[in-house]
């Protein structure tokens, strides 16, 4: 997946979220930033979310920055 928004709506989805505010609550980002990640509005997600995100999901911090790698963690 080359996007963050490709990257954002398959964790929203394999996480099996449907609300941008539940996947925010998740890392410390609003609605509105969630928002802008999966409508392409914002392109990179900054590392802090990131690495909140490796902590809370079965997802890489590599993988949600810059989408290489294995999705999920080992």
């Amino acid at each position: 997946m080359k996007t963050t928004a490709e990257r954002v709506k398959y964790m929203m989805e394999h996480l099996q979220i449907t609300k941008q505010t539940e996947f925010g609550n998740l890392c410390g980002a609003s609605r509105a930033l969630v928002n802008h990640w999966v409508t392409g509005r914002t392109k990179l997600i900054d590392p802090t979310y990131a690495f909140e995100l490796e902590d809370k999901t079965p997802f890489s911090a590599r993988w949600i920055l810059i989408g290489t790698g294995n999705p999920l963690k080992k």
